[in-house]
Parts: structure tokens; C-alpha cells; sequence
């Protein structure tokens, strides 16, 4: 949660700073539970960009602060696929992500999700991150709707070209994976150019219910 400081003025005129939330970017979380069960895939994500390019090491960490944005599992694994450049920016990189997604589910449904061949060898690979997440189970859990808004730029240098490209990209070949769904789509990117403004999508996604602080 971002926050700035501000100054308030007592009845008795002491002047007080108090932290003041940013809400711009906070998470909302729906009401009602649903019963969901974790979904384990690997998602590969190939990158083409006009406008901004990445190395291959660079496409990885942006793809990783976008699912941790997202507020997935934090043992998502995500790893360099295919990369034409030793160094500095490729033209035609990809990444390959693994990660564990919470998708409505009753015990049959769950049931056909343990039965998957290849869920024990990528559970095995996310444990490898030794990352403090419970393991994944097979058994269904209840869920809640979390919607998150998603930025093409970093907000501290809004006048970038920015992740715009991207940020379809990963619309296009990772949110429908995740069973997230786009609820509000302001991203329009024009080719050779930074866009105006910072566009920006809201998504929807499942998530365990949160843990009480």
C-alpha cells in the first residue's frame, strides 16, 4: 500500500503529519466465498515489441512483478525461454511461467486437477523456490474475488514508453490462463510511441480467502 504525508491542523492548532493511504491501487475483495481448488500449469509467454524492448533477464522480472501484482501464489516460478540476445535487448524473447491459480472447483472438478501427470512435476518445480507459501494441495478451499488494477507504466516516470506492449501481451496470453478476467480495459497501444497517460486495466482473479492480520 502506497501512502504520502500531509499535514492536519488540531482544534488546539497543533499541526500533526498522518499518513494518508493511496487507494489508487489497493485491492478490493469481493464477498462472497467460493469453493476453488489449484489449478497447475505452465503458461509460455512470447514477447514482440515495437516500441520497448527488454533483454531476456529484464522480460522475466517484468513478467514477475506483474503476477505479483496479480497476487498470486508466491512460489510462481518464472524462467527465460527462448532468447536471442546474450545481452542487452532482444528482439523476439519469451518466458515460461509456472505457477499454481486458484479456479472454481468442487471435489470432483479437484479431483480431475490431482489426476493431472504433469501436476506433481511442476508442484516440484514451485517448491524449488522454497518460497514460505503453503504447499499446494489437492483438496478445494473457499475463495474470494480480488480485483486489482493492472499499469503499463511505472507511476514514478509516467512520461516512459512504458510496459504498454506488454501489458496486452499478457492480457492476451496469461490473464485467460489464470481464469482472471478483465473488467476494465484502457490499454490501447500505438506502435513507435510512449502512450499519453499511464493506461491501465482492472482484472478480476480468485484468491484464498485472506488470512485475518
Amino acid at each position: 500500500m502506497r501512502a504520502f504525508l500531509t499535514s492536519i491542523k488540531s482544534n488546539n492548532g497543533l499541526v500533526m503529519l498522518v499518513a494518508i493511504a493511496s487507494f489508487a491501487s489497493l485491492p478490493s475483495y469481493g464477498e462472497d466465498t467460493i469453493r476453488a481448488a489449484w489449478k497447475v500449469q505452465e503458461i509460455h509467454l512470447p514477447y514482440f515489441g515495437l516500441t520497448t524492448h527488454y533483454s531476456c533477464e529484464g522480460l522475466r522480472d517484468k513478467v514477475q512483478a506483474y503476477l505479483e501484482q496479480l497476487g498470486v501464489r508466491k512460489d510462481a516460478v518464472v524462467s527465460v525461454g527462448v532468447c536471442d540476445s546474450i545481452s542487452g535487448p532482444a528482439w523476439h524473447p519469451s518466458v515460461n511461467i509456472t505457477v499454481a491459480h486458484a479456479v472454481p472447483a468442487n471435489e470432483e472438478q479437484a479431483k480431475e486437477f490431482a489426476n493431472d501427470a504433469n501436476r506433481a512435476k511442476l508442484i516440484a518445480r514451485l517448491q524449488r523456490k522454497k518460497s514460505a507459501q503453503p504447499a499446494v494441495t489437492d483438496e478445494p478451499f473457499d475463495a474470494v474475488v480480488k480485483r486489482v488494477t493492472l499499469f503499463a507504466k511505472d507511476r514514478s516516470n509516467t512520461s516512459s514508453a512504458g510496459d504498454c506492449e506488454l501489458l496486452e501481451q499478457v492480457r492476451r496470453d496469461v490473464l485467460p490462463k489464470l481464469d482472471a478476467k478483465v473488467i476494465k480495459d484502457g490499454v490501447r497501444c500505438t506502435p513507435y510511441q510512449g502512450s499519453v497517460g499511464n493506461p491501465r486495466m482492472e482484472v478480476e482473479l480468485l484468491i484464498p480467502v485472506p488470512k485475518e492480520a
